[in-house]
């Protein structure tokens, strides 16, 4: 204990501390400072960034699950035997004849 207290007691007879040391550390000082705050503002808007493409990765993820299913719904509901199955409940029948190629030539 009594090495640290010779220690700090002639570190501060070297370093005088006065008002005019004060003084002309201030602007070096303020230039840090200054240099510190824009290092805080581009860490948080890099945070910013980071949130943002996290929150429109999630909705593409769930636009592109809604459009596979939409996809396969419309799959399902194009399908031969449910198209015969709708047009029957409405009335319409299925012909028994194929219909003719139409062939034009010019």
């Amino acid at each position: 204990m009594n090495k640290v207290k010779t220690f700090f007691s002639t570190l501060g007879a070297r370093i005088k501390i006065t008002d005019e040391a004060i003084i002309k550390f201030l602007p070096f000082v303020s230039w840090l400072c200054f240099l510190a705050l824009i290092s805080i503002y581009i860490s948080h808007s890099a945070d910013k960034k980071v949130h943002k493409i996290d929150d429109l990765s999630r909705k593409r993820q769930k636009l592109e699950a809604e459009h596979t299913e939409t996809k396969e719904r419309l799959t399902k509901l194009s399908l031969e035997s449910r198209v015969i199955m709708k047009a029957e409940k409405l009335g319409l029948i299925q012909p028994q004849e194929r219909p003719e190629k139409i062939i034009v030539t010019e």
